[in-house]
C-alpha cells in the first residue's frame, strides 16, 4: 500500500511539475503569437500611411488615369489603417497568461484561417481590378481614366495584400507547429497500481 502510495505521490509530483512547464511554455508560445500580430499589424499600418500621404499629395499633382490611381491608393488605405490601428489594440489588450492548451490551439487556428480566408479575398480584388481596367477600356474620356486608375491601384494594393497575407500565414503556421508537437510528444499513462507521465525527444 506504502509502495503505491508513494508511486502516486511521485506521478502526481511530476504531472504538477509538467504542467507548471507547460504553462510557462504556453505563456511564451502566445506572447510570440500576440507579438507576431502586432507586428503585421504596423507594417500594415505603415503601408497604409505611406499610400495616403503618397496618394492625397500625388492625385493633386497628376490628371486622367494616374490621378485616380492615386485616389483609390489613398481611399483603400484609410480602410487599412483602420484595421491594422484596430488590430494592433486589440492584441495588446491580449493576456498571453490566460491561454490553456486548447484555448491556445484554438487561437493558433483562428490566427491561420484567417490569413487564409484574406488571402482567398486578395485573388478576387486582383481579378475585380483587371476587371475594373478591361471595363474601363470600353469607356470614353473621364470615365475609361476612372475605370482603369482604380483597376490599377485595386490590383496593386490586392497583391501585396496577398503577400502580405502569405508572409504572415508562413510564419504563423511555422510557430504553430512547435505548439502541436510539444503535446503530441506527451504522454501520460493510468493503469492498475501505477501511473505514468512522459515526454518524447
Amino acid at each position: 500500500m506504502h509502495k503505491y502510495g508513494g508511486t502516486l505521490i511521485i506521478a502526481l509530483l511530476l504531472a504538477v511539475r509538467l504542467m507548471a512547464q507547460d504553462s510557462l511554455y504556453l505563456e511564451k508560445f502566445n506572447r510570440e503569437r500576440i507579438q507576431t500580430t502586432k507586428n503585421a499589424m504596423i507594417v500594415l499600418g505603415g503601408w497604409s500611411v505611406a499610400n495616403i500621404a503618397t496618394g492625397l499629395i500625388a492625385m493633386g499633382q497628376t490628371n486622367g488615369e494616374a490621378k485616380y490611381f492615386h485616389q483609390m491608393n489613398a481611399i483603400w488605405n484609410v480602410v487599412n489603417l483602420g484595421i491594422a490601428t484596430a488590430g494592433y489594440l486589440g492584441n495588446r489588450k491580449l493576456n498571453p497568461g490566460n491561454y490553456n492548451m486548447q484555448g491556445s490551439i484554438k487561437e493558433q487556428n483562428k490566427i491561420e484561417k484567417i490569413y487564409l480566408v484574406n488571402g482567398a479575398l486578395d485573388v478576387a480584388y486582383i481579378l475585380g481590378g483587371l476587371y475594373a481596367r478591361e471595363y474601363g477600356k470600353n469607356q470614353t474620356g473621364k470615365e475609361q481614366d476612372r475605370w482603369k486608375g482604380y483597376g490599377t491601384s485595386i490590383i496593386l494594393q490586392g497583391g501585396f495584400l496577398l503577400l502580405y497575407d502569405a508572409v504572415n500565414l508562413t510564419i504563423h503556421h511555422r510557430h504553430g507547429k512547435a505548439l502541436y508537437q510539444k503535446f503530441d510528444a506527451m504522454q501520460v499513462t493510468f493503469a492498475p497500481g501505477r501511473v505514468a507521465a512522459s515526454l518524447r525527444f
